[in-house]
């Protein structure tokens, strides 16, 4: 639920809270830093499951590293789409 106050939208200056919003604790560069590390993160993981199967001829496990990759590059771009609504 920490993720609620990551959301780009916060920071444009027409954004309305509401009595039960949390404050937004993050400057735009901070944002832009956080959202950075976390792609990167996701990077790394999908890296360490490609490791991990690469001498692998199982098919579950290569299968298994493909789903992961795949995720965390859609999670990846997801994140670079938040990084590009920022507002200036």
């Amino acid at each position: 639920m920490h993720q609620l106050t990551k959301d780009p939208e916060r920071l444009r200056s027409d954004f309305e809270p509401t009595d039960a919003t949390v404050a937004v604790d993050l400057t735009r560069a901070e944002m832009q830093h956080y959202l950075g590390y976390c792609s990167e993160l996701l990077a790394l993981v999908g890296k360490v499951a490609a490791l991990c199967a690469e001498d692998s001829q199982d098919g579950l496990i290569l299968e298994t590293v493909s789903d992961i990759e795949n995720l965390t590059n859609g999670m990846s771009r997801k994140i670079w789409q938040k990084i590009s609504l920022l507002p200036d």
